[in-house]
């Protein structure tokens, strides 16, 4: 992983406007008196620049907001998809207005006619992260977004997406590996962040119906060994296995089985930090073969379930 900058320090205007000539952003500071704009410190903390993968550039921050500011994008993005972990922005897109806060995520295509304008409340600590991809990644992943216009697009992060992103964060892998990681979560945010269809977008969950998602979503949960298939689970909701993937989807914001997969693999890792064999964690996640679960969590993780258990295995008393 290649690492741009870093700082964990006092960051003043200037250093802002310094980064913001960079990436395209107009930083503005409402409430500083002019004469003491240029010394006073606006934010306090660590900004981290980093380019995991070809065509992916990612910011990380973990601040706090002494003084409030505004930004305005002025350049063109392809797709920036930027997510909130702790604290609360107000961002606005020509008439769309809306608060992000913690869990969500917001995907922004923009052109040079309209950029995204954000205001950081004071008093705040503020860890987010902004993914960008640029448009011959993009082409090359086959997404396919607005052309000729700005627009924005906020969604939930599905369950378990904000512990893997935790974990990247504050991983102690090798470059090597956290390139891997990073890419691959880079990967899972575009899967979710790009615009959906209208007819997707446009489901209605009525409450006895979401009871029973409830059930299925409870099941899931609390018995993610078991060898789940979508007609016993469709049966579970009393709803048709068509109309279950796509009110599951609506409701949760990932796929019946995108969920199972991570369930599974988050009980894995429980298992792993406990001490477990590899074979029994298997087993207990649901996998009939080690190798097809070894292959899955270190697609998932960025590493293999072997060097996990290593790393945190007690180590034997001397008799």
């Amino acid at each position: 992983m290649t690492q741009l900058a870093q700082a964990t320090r006092q960051h003043t205007p200037q250093d802002l406007r310094t980064y913001g000539e960079r990436y395209g952003i107009d930083y503005r500071f409402p409430t500083l008196p002019m004469r003491a704009a240029q010394r006073t410190s606006v934010i306090r903390g660590h900004i981290q620049e980093l380019a995991p993968a070809r065509g992916m550039q990612l910011v990380t921050s973990d601040i706090e907001v002494l003084q409030r500011y505004d930004s305005r994008s002025r350049r063109p993005i392809p797709l920036s998809i930027i997510v909130m972990l702790e604290g609360r922005a107000e961002v606005k897109l020509g008439e769309q207005r809306l608060n992000l806060t913690k869990g969500m995520a917001l995907s922004v295509t923009l052109d040079t006619q309209q950029g995204l304008q954000a205001i950081q409340p004071p008093g705040q600590r503020i860890r987010a992260l902004t993914l960008a991809l640029d448009a011959p990644r993009l082409a090359e992943l086959g997404a396919s977004l607005p052309r000729h216009r700005s627009s924005m697009h906020a969604w939930v992060l599905p369950p378990l997406l904000p512990q893997a992103l935790e974990q990247a964060l504050s991983s102690p892998l090798s470059e090597a590996a956290l390139n891997l990681q990073w890419e691959g979560l880079g990967l899972q945010l575009l899967a979710h962040g790009l615009p959906h269809d209208a007819s997707a977008s446009d489901v209605r969950i009525p409450p006895g119906e979401r009871q029973r998602l409830e059930r299925v979503h409870r099941q899931l949960h609390e018995q993610p060994a078991q060898p789940h298939s979508l007609a016993a689970l469709a049966e579970l909701a009393s709803m048709s296995p068509a109309t279950l993937r796509r009110k599951f989807q609506a409701a949760y914001g990932c796929s019946i089985f995108e969920y199972l997969r991570e369930r599974r693999l988050k009980l894995a890792h429980e298992l792993l930090l406990q001490g477990h064999g590899v074979e029994r964690v298997a087993q207990c996640a649901g996998y009939r073969h080690a190798n097809n679960f070894t292959t899955a969590f270190r697609l998932h993780y960025g590493y293999p379930p072997s060097s996990l258990r290593r790393v945190n295995r007690a180590p034997r008393r001397e008799s």
